[in-house]
């Protein structure tokens, strides 16, 4: 059976360790996909679990160098928080690292500047200058031990990474340092001077430390909207057992236990409200401002806020099966997957190290051979040592997943679920927009919108039934009856009619007639209410003037139900779905996209063009069965259009499946069952066109961190070999190198971060 792990792991620092850990772990027997996160230090795998172990998975990240922090399960949240934590952590280390290294280099630089512009250095002596700042230098190497460490590991696994670059370029100055300290002879005089290269160990590796403490800080930010979701469960609940309230953990709490919920409280888990009215804030979870009243028999979502009432709730769902660990699952596998358009880095970053390595020592061999005489080692040593730190592929492997992470945290936060990283690249590609009709731009429930008497109503009521006021004594009479039925034409009919209503008998006989209606006695009236079979079942005449109504509501996509008192059909009530008040606004910002909207539905033309007329739909294909729809989806892919669908994701499952982008609408309830592409919390379609605009606002701002990145390396590596030389007589000092490389780290989170500003 396949399952779903993710392994936190330590040590890894660009695209190029990612390419090794996804290598050693897709070999693994049983792995049947493999995805490693930088921006998360995160790899998630699907493995067969009688085949593929903890112990394999830990050994495959072991044998690329690197260790394995944690192993857990997907529905393990309290792993999660604990992968959360971690990042704060690492951040920790890398400032007690810098808070180690940074004096110790200050000096260094003081004493280096000194030498470079007085004669001081002569006064003193060499050797005693090289030996002090080589006892100074000891320290800041102990802080920036990793690099080194790492770069060992690799090379044991025969593979390199940013680790070796930093390693190599570090190394190779203070070794030549230390040679320069205690076996000048071995050197060319004119490369032995005071101070030698150490303040240049000193300062990249300080730098690069800035630079991993930023990004650690920036990245720990990314992750916001997932730890602000995790923050949501309570830690304890209050559940009444044998009439006694007891706080107990959270993780205790079990299906159908009563739990009271206090004003001010977060609801602890998904329920149904038993007894108490109050207000909810579901904010949190849709993004909708505007909270909600909750009465009996209405559910409750946990995570969200009680405001004013105090409710008991029963609960339907705890722990892993909850709507807030859905969402958590919704954004972890989305920000865990890869973008399509990060494969063109990871292709990149499987090669790019190890050509790196060549270009350095290819600019090292033509300084040694072409350089300028006065210098030729020197020249030579600073610019392969430039080459190797500015190359180093962090801001490559960081581009995509940073963005990918704030992107799907800020559409969480406005109540949109990207499931895939794919998905949310794939929605910026659609052309076409198919929207379910039933729930999706409607709200999937009728209401009456006209209502037709017969002109006998009025001596009806004043000769038979003594009443004045006929249109409400006629709604007495149908509301006692059909407030005895749960149809859902006969609850639109009663909240329609309740309130012109003074009073309402109770009904003496009720009977349902099924496919036609209900028969019975109210206030001793014979009643019917029903279609038209119903009455010429019952030898009754549909007056000229009510057929005609009933033509004219069926002309504008309405159902008509008819109502006979006392064996007289007096009226013609006209029902039909209702457009949400949104969709118009909605629509109209699709199709302003330029995207093209389609209506699929498997109601009558007549309803379905008079929806889409009120919504501004482009196209509409009526009569369609759930099974038809993916066809019609198919035909229009085959004729080369990017596809979304949007539909409620039970009933529309194939046609969301079949679709590019399937996009599920609804109460948030069947989220963590889900598998469409996108869910949309809120039942809103203002939603989607957020999912649109974020889908936007991220691609654009992975384009960014990739051409960043890409031609940071791509001017930089030639500069820093030197290719300015010939020009200019300048050449790019390695400390210069390092602080840009620390910097565009920096800069490809940072930019990332701006994203949270979409919600």
């Amino acid at each position: 059976m396949s399952t779903t792990k993710h392994i936190d792991i330590a040590g890894m620092h660009c695209a190029a360790c990612v390419d090794r850990v996804e290598s050693a772990l897709s070999r693994v027997p049983g792995v049947e996909q493999a995805a490693v996160n930088l921006m998360l230090n995160r790899a998630s795998v699907v493995v067969d679990s009688e085949t593929a172990t903890d112990d394999d998975l830990r050994e495959a990240v072991s044998s690329a160098g690197y260790d394995t922090e944690a192993i857990y399960d997907e529905r393990e949240t309290d792993a999660t928080r604990d992968a959360t934590e971690r990042q704060q952590v690492v951040a920790q280390e890398w400032q007690r690292s810098l808070l180690i290294a940074a004096p110790f280099t200050a000096i260094v630089m003081a004493v280096s500047m000194t030498l470079m512009f007085t004669q001081w250095g002569h006064a003193v002596g060499t050797e005693t200058i090289n030996v002090s700042l080589l006892i100074l230098s000891l320290p800041v190497l102990y802080a920036g031990r990793r690099f080194y460490t790492a770069a060992w590991r690799a090379a044991l696994h025969r593979s390199a990474t940013m680790d070796t670059l930093v390693a190599l370029g570090t190394g190779a100055a203070f070794v030549f340092s230390v040679v320069a300290t205690f076996a000048p002879s071995l050197l060319p005089a004119n490369a032995v001077h005071p101070g030698a290269y150490y303040d240049t160990t000193d300062t990249i590796i300080t730098l690069i430390l800035v630079g991993k403490w930023l990004e650690a800080r920036a990245k720990g930010r990314t992750a916001d909207a997932l730890k602000r979701l995790m923050s949501l469960r309570p830690a304890t609940a209050r559940v009444r057992r044998n009439g006694v309230d007891d706080e107990v953990p959270i993780d205790a709490v079990r299906l159908k236990d009563t739990i009271v919920v206090r004003p001010g409280e977060r609801v602890p888990t998904d329920g149904v409200i038993l007894s108490g009215t109050t207000t909810i804030d579901e904010a949190v979870l849709t993004g909708e401002s505007i909270p909600v009243d909750k009465a009996p028999g209405n559910t409750v979502t946990g995570g969200t806020q009680n405001l004013h009432g105090s409710v008991v709730i029963s609960a339907t769902a705890v722990g892993a099966d909850t709507v807030l660990a859905g969402i958590i699952r919704a954004v972890e596998r989305a920000q865990e997957s890869k973008a399509p358009i990060q494969r063109l880095a990871d292709t990149i970053s499987g090669v790019f190290v190890p050509i790196v390595l060549v270009i350095a020592v290819v600019t090292f061999a033509a300084w040694m051979a072409f350089g300028p005489d006065a210098g030729r080692l020197a020249h030579a040593m600073n610019a392969a040592i430039a080459v190797l730190i500015i190359a180093c592929p962090c801001a490559l492997g960081l581009a995509t997943p940073t963005a990918i992470v704030v992107g799907s945290g800020a559409a969480a936060k406005a109540g949109i679920l990207f499931t895939t990283a794919e998905s949310l690249e794939r929605l910026r590609d659609c052309a076409v927009v198919v929207l379910d009709k039933t729930g999706t731009i409607t709200e999937g429930r009728p209401a009456v919108h006209r209502v037709a008497f017969s002109p006998r109503l009025a001596s009806v009521a004043a000769n038979t039934w003594l009443r004045s006021d006929a249109e409400t004594a006629f709604w007495e009479i149908v509301v006692g009856l059909e407030r005895q039925s749960e149809h859902p034409l006969a609850r639109a009919i009663v909240a329609y009619g309740e309130p012109l209503t003074t009073s309402i008998p109770e009904a003496e006989t009720v009977t349902a007639m099924p496919g036609q209606g209900a028969v019975g006695t109210v206030g001793g009236r014979k009643v019917r209410i029903g279609n038209e079979a119903l009455m010429s079942g019952s030898m009754l005449i549909v007056p000229p003037e009510l057929q005609q109504a009933m033509d004219d509501q069926a002309a504008e996509g309405m159902t008509s139900v008819l109502v006979a008192i006392d064996g007289g059909v007096l009226a013609a009530i006209g029902l039909a779905d209702t457009i949400r008040p949104s969709s118009r606004s909605a629509i109209a910002a699709l199709r302003a996209r330029g995207l093209t909207t389609v209506m699929l539905t498997g109601d009558r033309a007549a309803a379905a063009q008079e929806i889409a007329l009120q919504a501004g739909i482009d196209e509409v294909l009526s009569g369609v069965l759930p099974t038809q729809k993916a066809a019609e989806i198919e035909k229009r892919q085959r004729r080369g259009d990017v596809v979304a669908m949007v539909g409620d994701g039970i009933n529309d499952a194939p046609a969301l499946a079949q679709a590019d982008v399937g996009i599920a609408i609804g109460s948030g309830t069947d989220i963590a069952k889900s598998t469409a592409d996108v869910t949309l919390v809120r039942n809103d379609l203002t939603s989607l066109t957020e999912a649109f605009r974020i889908s936007d606002a991220t691609l654009k701002n992975i384009r960014q961190n990739l051409f960043f990145a890409f031609f940071y390396n791509v001017l930089g590596i030639p500069i820093a070999a030197g290719a300015l030389y010939g020009i200019t007589g300048w050449m790019l000092s390695p400390m210069i190198a390092a602080g840009a490389m620390a910097l565009s780290s920096v800069t490809v989170v940072t930019n990332a971060l701006r994203l949270r500003r979409l919600t």
